[in-house]
């Protein structure tokens, strides 16, 4: 999805449960930071900021093209400039257990090693 970022406002993109892969892409001239609170990110925009200090969130320029980064719980995104941001959703793995004679199609479950694995097949 492509994101339009507004200049030093904070967007809150989505919530992760778990530890996933997501792979983001800054656009324009700006550098974008990540963050999982709204508020690290507030600390030094704008008009009183001080000078030289250091921004929280990870920093990410538009030469890096996408990155993929290792994520859990929320995340926050705030660009210097205004601009578009795309972000590639993680994609979640599941199983459908066919080892149970009355699995329906939206049964989806991890097989555990005692009930074997798809791969065996």
């Amino acid at each position: 999805m492509i994101l339009q970022l507004a200049l030093n406002t904070p967007m809150l993109v989505g919530h992760y449960d778990g530890v996933v892969a997501i792979n983001i892409k800054q656009y324009g001239a700006g550098n974008l930071r990540l963050s999982t609170d709204r508020e690290s990110l507030l600390q030094n925009v704008g008009p009183n900021s001080a000078p030289g200090a250091i921004q929280d969130g990870i920093t990410q320029a538009t030469a890096d093209g996408f990155k993929t980064w290792f994520w859990s719980g929320d995340l926050w995104l705030i660009s210097d400039v205004s601009g578009p941001v795309c972000l590639l959703a993680p994609a979640y793995t599941s199983f459908i257990n066919r080892l149970k004679s009355s699995a329906q199609p939206s049964d989806f479950t991890l097989p555990s090693e005692a009930e074997g694995n798809l791969a065996t097949y």
